[in-house]
């Protein structure tokens, strides 16, 4: 079942980050094909692995300013939008020059309370991934309005015996970031009230290369067409309870 993008209830983010492999051509080609297969955002990481590894390992990994804009510019050209997670305060910089209408808070980053308030002071929508963070103990790290919290097991892949799924609509998350094998618990996700759905995306998931590039648990784009086709007959059928 086909909906018009403005009446769609489950948001749908392709995580581009890093199975685009360092290639400027293999990212525009993922996110032409994540917008032509149904995504609703696209997502890169902006880091700079020295400072937030302690090596240059994923330093080909790295996107500048100037290939950010070129990014900017050919999502919306397209009509997807696009944001980053943000691992340093330059970063938050580049965005705001570009205006980009939202941020992630990755889970590893949600302890750096100076860099968190820096992504809140702008005001914009703020997604924050929960998988290395104990809110159970804890609870939730920050209370704004303008923050949706995704549940998230932070394990590459992700076996479904460690998901415990929360019931979405009766939690204070709004969504899902989900590193299992296939769209099966995206979809319970959806059926449980998720809002938002977040999955790395991938144009080869044959590629044989460690774990970190997430090829194995990322959707193609056959994989997210079907997810998008059943997060909208799931979301109608909800509705008629």
């Amino acid at each position: 079942m086909k909906t018009n993008q403005k009446q769609r209830n489950v948001k749908i983010i392709s995580e581009i980050h890093p199975q685009f492999m360092g290639s400027k051509d293999e990212i525009k080609r993922m996110i032409l094909q994540s917008k032509l297969s149904g995504a609703d955002y696209v997502k890169v990481q902006l880091y700079n692995s020295q400072k937030l590894f302690g090596n240059k390992v994923r330093e080909f990994l790295e996107i500048n300013f100037n290939e950010l804009k070129e990014l900017k510019s050919f999502s919306d050209d397209i009509g997807v939008k696009i944001f980053a997670s943000i691992f340093d305060e330059e970063k938050i910089e580049w965005c705001e020059k570009l205006n980009f209408e939202l941020y992630k808070i990755a889970s590893r980053t949600v302890l750096d309370k100076k860099l968190c308030k820096k992504i809140i002071s702008t005001k914009k929508k703020i997604i924050v991934s929960l998988g290395m963070y104990n809110y159970q103990k804890k609870g939730i790290p920050f209370d704004d309005k303008n923050i949706k919290y995704l549940y998230c097991v932070s394990n590459y892949p992700t076996n479904y015996n460690d998901i415990k799924m929360p019931n979405f609509d009766k939690s204070f998350f709004s969504g899902f970031s989900d590193h299992s094998v296939g769209i099966g618990a995206c979809l319970f996700a959806v059926s449980r009230g998720a809002e938002y759905l977040e999955k790395h995306f991938s144009n080869n998931k044959s590629m044989n290369v460690n774990t970190q590039m997430a090829h194995i648990c990322s959707m193609d784009s056959n994989e997210l067409s079907l997810l998008r086709k059943y997060s909208d007959d799931l979301t109608l059928l909800r509705s008629f309870r």
